[in-house]
């Protein structure tokens, strides 16, 4: 009589309850970072097998791209909201003091690490410079259009608003000088309201936002 299939209780551990190893994975990944991270690593990590993990997600391009849009969806915003009447500076000076807490700060610096990953091997994680680029851009531009910014500018205002943005953010996770950086930011963000306020909008003299 043959013996009964043995059954790696890891496998099981998260069976059913997707997102919850998802969760698990993206916490993992903010605290350790991606460095060289394997697949057998993270399910070591976690606490399940690695067949397990590839059952889920099928490789660690996958798995990453899940993990990005994890930390997007928790915490990460996508668009800068841009309604009437709201002054630009403001809805800046918002998104910055939200993308710089202690909390997602650290959600950045896992995405830096995947788009240098990115920039060394195209081929395998080509994908992600789309959403790291291509995505944010698509979100500013809609943003900018809403305040008003004339569509011959629209592009490049939104090149200059996210490299600004990551710039000053790697330089804060770099020095950990948030008084020096938050500083600079200020100078940025003044710029950028004093050309807003030339950009005309039907129904109104001023920028809105």
């Amino acid at each position: 009589m043959p013996e009964p299939e043995r059954i790696d209780k890891r496998s099981l551990r998260y069976a059913g309850r997707r997102e919850e190893l998802l969760d698990a994975l993206t916490r993992y990944v903010i605290d350790n970072g991606v460095g060289e991270l394997t697949v057998r690593q993270l399910a070591k990590a976690v606490g399940v097998s690695h067949a397990s993990l590839l059952n889920h997600f099928e490789s660690k391009e996958n798995l990453l791209s899940e993990v990005i849009e994890n930390m997007r969806g928790e915490s990460i915003p996508i668009a800068v909201p841009m309604k009437p009447g709201v002054d630009p500076a403001a809805v800046l000076t918002a998104w910055w003091t939200e993308r710089t807490t202690p909390e997602v700060l650290p959600r950045f610096r896992v995405m830096v690490e995947i788009y240098a990953l990115a920039l060394g091997d195209r081929e395998r994680y080509g994908r992600f410079l789309d959403r790291f680029v291509g995505d944010w851009i698509e979100a500013l531009e809609a943003g900018l259009r809403q305040a008003g910014c004339p569509e011959d500018d629209v592009a490049s205002v939104a090149t200059l608003l996210l490299s600004q943005m990551r710039g000053l953010s790697m330089d804060l996770l770099a020095t950990g000088d948030r008084a020096r950086v938050d500083r600079a930011f200020g100078l940025f963000v003044d710029g950028f309201a004093a050309r807003a306020r030339e950009w005309s909008t039907p129904g109104s003299d001023r920028l809105q936002h």
